[in-house]
């Protein structure tokens, strides 16, 4: 029950705050613009469809399994989103000079279009191949040169294009590597409702097979959702517990923070190390890009994580460097090392302004 009450007070805050972009975005435009008041109208009316196209389409896509909104609702979702962020700027700028507010909001607007556009062509490229060495103190010669490949939010919907799934499966495959792990938030929705998805994640193909861990994104889809994907398409999960690789290399998965609101343990290092041997490399799945320093002092050599997705577009992908001390890419303390994944996929708005989806090569070398 109290799951519940939380649920419906997150939506409705959540509610309130996206009707409240729309209304500011509309209220500096209504305001600051010459326009007509049939032009207003106009504006407003196609400011309710677009706001509302968001519920409308998660309910069709949910309870009647009708996906052609969801696009829209979603890019809509990263206009609006862009929109206010920049409008908020002009219109602050422009309490300081009212004789030009609205030129600064004719600005506004025409970096809004830019960065929508930049955001919407990035957004949909292919993934980008990153590729990095990572030296491991305790790595043995036997294991010199091992290749992980990292993947993280790839956010799988059903309204998603199996073809880009395709593709980023045969492009794993075509690095060879020798494992594959997914640190979280690999579906959005029940997409085993549709067998295409698990018929290319079967495809993945490594020496040592691949490994998963929760993300927050599990738990919201349904935990039996996961599994069910993981058991048809040969993906081994981790919670709290670890698998030795390659007789040497020990791989440690914790389950995702948001598991405690959903009755389990939540992230337990302690009781995933349980077993493991020290004196051998230590590798870390944990979605989010936390709790280093206290993974560092317990032995743990690499750490790979995601959830940020390097923000994705204005002002989150400012916001996700303020935040996170680790936000995206390499970081080392000591001799350990970690690196958090700007995002294998998207989450939302297909879209990114400063960043770029990206599968990640990792080689292990002593």
């Amino acid at each position: 029950m109290n799951r519940i009450v939380s649920f419906i007070i997150f939506i409705s805050i959540a509610s309130l705050i996206y009707l409240g972009l729309h209304l500011f975005v509309y209220k500096v435009i209504a305001g600051n613009l010459d326009i007509t008041v049939n032009a207003k109208r106009a504006i407003k009316i196609f400011f309710w469809f677009s706001g509302l196209s968001f519920f409308i389409g998660t309910f069709l896509s949910r309870v009647f399994k009708i996906h052609f909104l969801n696009y829209y609702a979603y890019v809509w979702l990263g206009i609006i989103a862009v929109s206010f962020f920049v409008l908020l700027v002009a219109y602050t700028t422009g309490k300081f000079a009212p004789s030009r507010v609205r030129l600064f909001t004719i600005i506004g607007l025409c970096i809004t279009g830019i960065i929508v556009l930049v955001s919407l062509v990035n957004g949909l490229r292919k993934p980008i191949v990153r590729e990095i060495t990572v030296p491991i103190k305790t790595l043995p010669a036997s294991l010199a040169g091992f290749s992980i490949v990292h993947l993280s939010d790839i956010h799988l919907e059903s309204y998603k294009s199996k073809k880009t799934i395709g593709h980023m499966v045969d492009t794993v495959n075509g690095l060879k590597p020798d494992l594959v792990v997914i640190t979280g938030d690999l579906i959005d929705s029940n997409i085993c409702e549709d067998a295409a998805f698990c018929e290319h994640l079967e495809r993945l193909n490594a020496t040592y097979g691949v490994l998963a861990v929760t993300g927050n994104h599990e738990f919201y889809a349904g935990l039996d959702i996961f599994n069910e994907l993981a058991s048809r398409s040969n993906i081994k999960i981790l919670r709290n517990e670890n698998v030795t690789v390659a007789g040497l290399l020990q791989v440690v998965g914790v389950d995702d923070d948001e598991a405690r609101r959903f009755g389990a343990k939540g992230p337990d290092l302690e009781t995933a190390l349980k077993g493991c041997d020290l004196s051998k490399p230590v590798i870390l799945l944990y979605h989010r890009p936390d709790n280093f320093a206290a993974a560092a002092a317990k032995g743990v050599d690499l750490q790979l994580s995601g959830h940020t997705h390097g923000g994705q577009i204005p002002p989150m992908d400012l916001l996700v460097w303020l935040y996170y001390k680790y936000p995206a890419g390499l970081f080392k303390k000591g001799d350990s090392f970690i690196y958090t994944s700007y995002g294998t996929g998207y989450w939302g708005p297909p879209m990114r302004f400063l960043s770029r989806n990206e599968i990640v090569k990792i080689t292990l070398v002593p």
